[in-house]
């Protein structure tokens, strides 16, 4: 009737089924905590499963049950496009993801910085792995099954968390050389100011389209055009000692607490210098 196929929620010797367990944690759930808003994260695969359970909350007169979301995932795939299989030895175990990139984050840290304190070092390479990680997970669409690639995971160049972290440490690094304060009049904007400008006022809009939509990945890639354009405008617009120095301060100033906005919403840490 409903055209979502049939669900069988008890067997004829009367055992249960997960349908019959998922419809009664349901109500009680709500008989608990009175919630404004259930979700489901599992599998896309679910999917049709999910919109039968709510269906049949809401057939047995439950108002709440339009408040239940099934938000799908896809999987991480082996390189041969399947899925990975514990009993096949398939495993992938983000301790070794995490130690792996420490080192590569330690190896380019010390590169940049020979005489690093060692207790500095120890924070800033976490900061940076993790960025690695938690970004290189949140920039994909949720819903699509991905090939796990490692090398994609720990690189440090192109659209990755230790990308934009730079991004926002050569803003700060700007700041740091300068104490100017003084009050600006806006001349005539560059190309690369304007779009800059244009990015930065699109923030609120992005958010609410995350949080609608459920989907991280709509703030991680925002974050990194943002880090794109403000490298594009580093280099074409010079700051200290240039006629547009006050305004083009601001602008800085402006892309570091957007920047830093965007990265906390998904749990990554800025450094002020890499």
């Amino acid at each position: 009737e409903y055209n979502l196929g049939v669900c069988l929620i008890e067997k004829t010797d009367g055992t249960t089924l997960y349908a019959t367990r998922d419809i009664a944690s349901a109500i009680a759930r709500y008989k608990k905590y009175k919630f404004e808003k259930m979700i489901y994260e599992v599998g896309q695969e679910q999917k049709l499963y999910f919109k039968q359970i709510f269906k049949i909350l809401e057939l047995m007169g439950y108002k709440w049950a339009k408040n239940c979301m099934h938000i799908e995932h896809g999987f991480y795939l082996d390189k041969d496009g399947k899925k990975f299989a514990t009993r096949k030895g398939k495993t992938i175990f983000i301790r070794d993801i995490l130690d792996k990139t420490i080192s590569l984050a330690e190896k380019e840290i010390k590169k940049r910085n020979p005489k690093i304190l060692k207790r500095e070092l120890e924070k800033r390479v976490l900061k940076i792995a993790l960025a690695a990680i938690f970004y290189g997970d949140l920039k994909n669409n949720r819903s699509n099954n991905i090939v796990f690639d490692l090398k994609k995971f720990i690189s440090f160049e192109g659209d990755t968390g230790p990308y934009i972290q730079y991004s926002y440490a050569r803003a700060s690094s700007i700041l740091r050389k300068t104490k100017n304060k003084d009050k600006f009049k806006i001349y005539e904007l560059e190309p690369k100011e304007l779009e800059l400008v244009k990015k930065l006022s699109q923030f609120p809009d992005i958010v609410l389209n995350s949080y609608e939509n459920s989907k991280p990945s709509i703030i991680a890639n925002y974050s990194h055009q943002l880090a794109q354009i403000f490298n594009e405008f580093y280099h074409i617009c010079p700051v200290i000692g240039s006629e547009q120095e006050s305004f083009r301060l601001a602008l800085i100033e402006a892309f570091r607490q957007i920047l830093k906005n965007s990265l906390h919403l998904l749990s990554i840490d800025v450094v002020e210098e890499m």
